[in-house]
């Protein structure tokens, strides 16, 4: 199995995403801890790259804005066409997400009504799919590598895959973070040690009594919410195009004003960043070692991106 699709938006985010599993999706458990007690700073880096958090999001915002201009001028260096997908305006400092509230005056997810033309495909892949078949053999070759050129990754929970390692797509990563495997490891490592994290917290008695307050106090302003990334990511399926930019901003921010009173009053966020140190402080060094390389490998990829 490949990271090489006819879809063509091409972010390590985008990419990350047709990585199967083939070991047990995150079902796993990651091996016994080691006795010695992880120095402060790794257990800091290794939950700063768990976390979504305002950091995050405008971080992954610059990387995806810095790999498609790179992209971009791999593919007309070969003399092909490739259209710029936009990452939409870059989140503000001040948002909240569904690890962290946010610092602004006025409560905000930073969700912002979708653009294109409804079909939410990004005009990129339609124009690749646009293509008679074999020039499009011949693009999707150019942009992500022939098929046969691919490396393996095993993640911490066992899972196991593979990532493509031509084509200009593999050229921006190395160039970003100094290899096509670190990029990959920058967006796989931390989903599937995130995944592991939540098998963690369905069982954790401290969170699940956090989150059910959280719930119950929503319910008292007429939300319905499993969890806070639940709720962001319902603001997100209504912000199509078509929709009134008045009445999405009203919803988010009733919304966003709910969530930062009941999270005051449940304390969940704070009870899962002290349920996500006691969980990394039962993880394997080689797991933490991995999340503190992703960590400095990310700090060296937005240094490249900045230039």
């Amino acid at each position: 199995m490949t990271v090489r699709e006819t879809a063509t938006l091409v972010s390590v985010m985008a990419l990350a995403t047709v990585l199967i599993c083939v070991a047990g999706c995150a079902a796993g458990t990651a091996s016994r801890p080691d006795p010695a007690a992880p120095s402060a700073r790794t257990l800091d880096r290794a939950a700063a790259v768990l976390t979504n958090d305002a950091t995050t999001l405008r971080q992954s915002w610059r990387l995806f804005n810095a790999q498609q201009v790179l992209d971009q001028r791999c593919m007309r260096k070969l003399g092909l066409r490739y259209l710029i997908t936009s990452a939409g305006p870059e989140p503000s400092a001040g948002v909240t997400t569904a690890d962290v509230l946010g610092s602004g005056s006025s409560p905000s997810y930073g969700v912002s009504l979708k653009r294109g033309d409804g079909s939410g495909e990004p005009a990129q892949d339609q124009y690749v799919r646009s293509l008679p078949s074999a020039e499009q053999d011949r693009y999707v070759t150019a942009l992500n590598g022939p098929a046969d050129q691919a490396a393996p990754l095993i993640l911490p929970s066992g899972d196991k895959g593979s990532y493509a390692t031509g084509g200009c797509t593999a050229r921006t990563q190395a160039h970003l973070y100094g290899s096509v495997r670190a990029a990959f490891e920058d967006v796989l490592v931390p989903q599937d040690v995130n995944e592991l994290l939540n098998g963690y917290l369905a069982h954790d008695r401290r969170y699940q009594a956090a989150l059910g307050r959280w719930q119950r106090c929503m319910v008292t302003d007429g939300i319905r919410a499993q969890t806070p990334a639940a709720l962001i990511h319902s603001l997100g399926a209504k912000a199509a195009p078509g929709v009134s930019p008045a009445s999405l901003d009203r919803d988010q921010r009733a919304a966003a004003t709910a969530d930062r009173r009941c999270d005051a009053k449940s304390r969940l966020r704070a009870t899962l960043a002290a349920r996500r140190e006691a969980f990394l402080r039962q993880q394997p060094r080689t797991t933490l070692s991995r999340l503190e390389g992703v960590w400095q490998l990310r700090q060296q990829a937005l240094r490249r991106a900045a230039l």
